[in-house]
């Protein structure tokens, strides 16, 4: 029994920690916390309003355009002018 256990607690530990590793990197990379979807978990524990948007769907669209598009600004940073 232990024989068969053993590679599967070593696979499932594996795959956990190179999920810690790559959010690691995310977060260095991007410098940003990990923050929850607006309507997610927080309505579940009853909260009343999103923390990020304030129940706001246009703001909540609006921030993840400003996003966006402060990374393609970012990801064409060094790059020659055409």
């Amino acid at each position: 029994m232990l024989s068969q256990l053993l590679p599967i607690f070593a696979v499932t530990f594996s795959v956990f920690l190179l999920f810690f590793i790559f959010m690691g990197i995310g977060y260095m990379v991007k410098k940003k916390p990990l923050r929850g979807s607006c309507g997610g978990v927080a309505k579940l524990m009853g909260e009343e309003k999103c923390s990020y948007c304030g129940d706001d769907p246009n703001k909540c669209d609006a921030i993840v355009a400003e996003q966006q598009e402060n990374a393609l600004k970012a990801a064409t940073l060094g790059k020659p002018a055409l």
